[in-house]
C-alpha cells in the first residue's frame, strides 16, 4: 500500500556550532596562507669535545702501531645557536631550493604564490583571500535570518 503525502525532516545545526565551524574554516584559511617557517638552526647534535678527543686517541693509538687510522673528519663544521652545537641541514635545503629554481623555475615561482611573502608580507596571487569565490556557510534551516 502506498502512503499518502510526503514526510520530510529539516535538520539544522545550532548557531553556536555554525559559528565555530566558520571560525575553524577561517583559521584554516589563514594557516593555509602562512609561509613555510624555515628552521635554520642545528638539526643534529655535534660531537662533544670528549668524543672528539676519544676519536683522536683512537687514531693516535692506531698510528702508533703502524695501522691506518682513517684520520680526518668527515662531518661539516658544526653551527652554534643559543648554546646548542650541532649540524644544520640549512645549506642542503638552500641548495635544493636553488636547484629547483634553476631547473624548474615555474614550479619555484608557483609554490610561494599560495602564501604570504615572509619578508614583505605581500599576499601571493593564489592565497585563499584572493580566490574569486568566498567560502560561506549558509544554513538552509534558518531562512529569514
Amino acid at each position: 500500500m502506498a502512503k499518502g503525502g510526503r514526510e520530510s525532516t529539516d535538520t539544522t545545526m545550532p548557531e553556536f556550532f555554525e559559528t565555530a565551524v566558520q571560525q575553524a574554516v577561517g583559521m584554516g584559511t589563514d594557516l593555509a596562507a602562512s609561509p613555510y617557517a624555515e628552521y635554520r638552526g642545528p638539526d643534529v647534535a655535534a660531537f662533544s669535545p670528549m668524543q672528539d678527543a676519544a676519536f683522536q686517541n683512537t687514531q693516535d693509538a692506531a698510528m702508533a702501531f703502524g695501522m691506518n687510522s682513517g684520520a680526518g673528519s668527515y662531518m661539516p663544521t658544526p653551527v652554534q645557536d643559543g648554546g646548542a652545537i650541532g649540524y644544520s641541514a640549512a645549506p642542503i635545503y638552500d641548495a635544493a631550493k636553488a636547484n629547483l629554481a634553476e631547473y624548474s623555475p615555474a614550479t619555484a615561482e608557483y609554490i610561494p604564490s599560495f602564501g604570504i611573502d615572509p619578508v614583505t608580507g605581500e599576499m601571493g596571487s593564489r592565497a585563499p583571500d584572493r580566490q574569486p569565490v568566498a567560502l560561506e556557510m549558509q544554513s538552509q534551516g534558518r531562512r529569514g535570518k
